[in-house]
């Protein structure tokens, strides 16, 4: 069953995302409706009655927690963002700042399309993946564990490259996976491991960071592609965790199955 058993057993967690007060454009409230078309995420507004400033968003959990965001920052991270900005590296690893609210998401599993569908949905989860790599280089000791399904990717995006090179020049343990189509460059400093045989590695996307001495700061997101019926290519299915338990299991099979 491979790393989409992870996904299976976290699926039918939902949250609700409320926009209290909103005094932002209609505009912006149809983009964040999209951003979670389809989602296990009901998106709601109200018209704030308490000390919730105007446009903010706050996202409601099971357990009776809430984390909140200002709508401006969910703006900047993810809703006014395009792919360049992850392509080219237009934003370094120390100018991550993820909302707080788009974290609360954890242990939700989202199933997004990728190229050629337009809509921002595959953002959340490639926002989670540079959360977590820039959690990794801030702290600068652990693992990390990457699948790029082809490591082609690495040359072809800078951004990506960039990335990879600064996680290389700190004491993180740098694991790289996927299909042996391209090498590495040479001035990435990581163990890279493939199976051009694997679909189980060719339809996962990880990154997966564990901290030596404070659990607390692991962090996951497991992501699994798709087949198609058409034989086109199908959409990415995943979730990010920041469960401690969760984070190692993943990380114990990626290392006992791809190492």
């Amino acid at each position: 069953m491979g790393l989409r058993q992870f996904i299976d057993r976290v699926e039918g967690e939902s949250r609700t995302l409320t926009v209290v007060d909103r005094q932002a454009p209609d505009i912006v409230q149809g983009m964040l409706d999209d951003l979670f078309e389809e989602q296990p995420v009901d998106v709601v507004e109200d018209g704030g009655a308490g000390s919730v400033p105007s446009d903010t968003v706050v996202i409601s959990r099971r357990d009776g927690s809430a984390l909140r965001s200002s709508l401006e920052s969910i703006q900047n991270a993810i809703l006014f963002v395009n792919s360049d900005t992850y392509i080219s590296g237009a934003r370094d690893l120390d100018a991550v700042d993820t909302p707080a609210a788009i974290l609360g998401l954890a242990d939700t599993v989202f199933t997004v399309e990728g190229y050629p569908d337009t809509r921002k949905q595959k953002f959340l989860l490639i926002e989670l993946s540079r959360y977590i790599e820039a959690r990794a280089w801030e702290h600068g000791v652990g693992e990390l564990h990457a699948s790029f399904q082809y490591l082609s990717r690495l040359r072809d995006e800078r951004g990506t490259q960039d990335v990879y090179r600064s996680l290389g020049g700190t004491d993180v343990d740098v694991n790289i996976y996927g299909i042996d189509d391209a090498p590495v460059p040479g001035d990435i400093e990581a163990a890279t491991y493939t199976d051009d045989s694997g679909e189980d590695l060719r339809r996962s996307w990880f990154v997966v960071y564990t901290h030596p001495s404070d659990r607390t700061e692991s962090a996951a997101l497991v992501c699994y592609r798709l087949p198609a019926a058409d034989g086109r290519t199908g959409p990415w299915k995943g979730f990010w965790t920041f469960d401690p338990d969760r984070v190692e299991d993943v990380r114990r099979y990626i290392t006992t199955t791809f190492q």
